[in-house]
């Protein structure tokens, strides 16, 4: 009766150890993979912001040298 308790508490921390190990793996699988969205999230924001300054730039110049054009030849 004692070799049985004894082989059930032992099976019962082994047990427990590995449960334990696989969460901790787990979570550390999880924390990497929030880590990698938020890089893709910052990467989209940062490539459409310069999308959208890149061709307001564009705008902003063409409608510039259009109004100095205009005041060049009078015609405003």
């Amino acid at each position: 009766m004692f070799t049985l308790k004894k082989s059930m508490l032992l099976l019962f921390f082994l047990g427990t150890i590995s449960l334990s190990l696989c969460e901790e793996e787990r979570n550390a699988d999880e924390d990497d993979g929030e880590k990698e969205v938020k890089r893709g999230i910052f990467a989209l924001i940062k490539t459409a912001a310069k999308f959208v300054g890149k061709n307001l730039l564009k705008q902003a110049g063409k409608a510039g040298l259009e109004h100095l054009a205009c005041k060049a030849n009078n015609q405003c």
